[in-house]
Formats: C-alpha cells, structure tokens, sequence
C-alpha cells in the first residue's frame, strides 16, 4: 500500500490507499466528514421543582420574584416559562395580600 505516498492515506475502515482529502472512502463507503454533535442536553426543571417555585412564590412574594427573574433571564423555553409564572403568583401574592389587608383595615376603622 502507499502509506508514505504524498498525498494519500489509508482507510481505516478497509486499508486501501485513499486521497487524503478524501471525505469518503469509494472502496467500503467510511465516512471522514466531521460528525454535528448532538444538540447540548438543556437541564429540565422537574414538575415537582416547578411547584416548590409556584408555593414559595405565592407565599414568600419577594422570593417569587426573585426565583422569577433568575429562571426568567435563562435562554431556554422551559425555564422563561417558569420565571414568568412566579414572577406572575408573586404579584397576585402582593395584590390579594393588599385587598385583604385594606379590607381588614376598613372594617376595622369602622368599628371604632
């Protein structure tokens, strides 16, 4: 074979003596082109991670908007998703807080 030949290699599939910028051998068909790597695993959040999130976010409002924004700044789908959500339960946290808490007061002011 002509291993030490100027501008071929051998196959590494059947031996034969191939060009070296050959991307498939024509004899057994071994592909040399560089394979796409897999698309990067994106870390899912669990179902049950995403109501620890929802319950802190609707019964602590300022760790909900916090979680909120740390997931909501992430690039993927899944996690802008969850960010938006207890951003969202820590602001109707606030508000029924706020409604209650007047409706609380009123009442009160008015039994004086």
């Amino acid at each position: 074979m002509a291993s030490g030949t100027q501008g071929q290699r051998n196959c590494v599939g059947c031996g034969r003596a191939i060009a070296f910028d050959a991307n498939v051998c024509p004899y057994c068909g071994h592909d040399y082109r560089v394979q796409m790597a897999p698309a990067q695993y994106q870390p899912q959040i669990s179902e049950g991670m995403k109501i620890v999130f929802y319950i802190l976010s609707f019964l602590i409002p300022l760790i909900g908007i916090i979680i909120g924004v740390i997931y909501y700044t992430k690039p993927d789908a899944e996690s802008k998703n969850v960010g938006k959500m207890c951003i969202i339960l820590a602001l109707l946290a606030i508000v029924i807080g706020a409604v209650c808490w007047a409706a609380v007061w009123s009442t009160a002011w008015w039994a004086l």
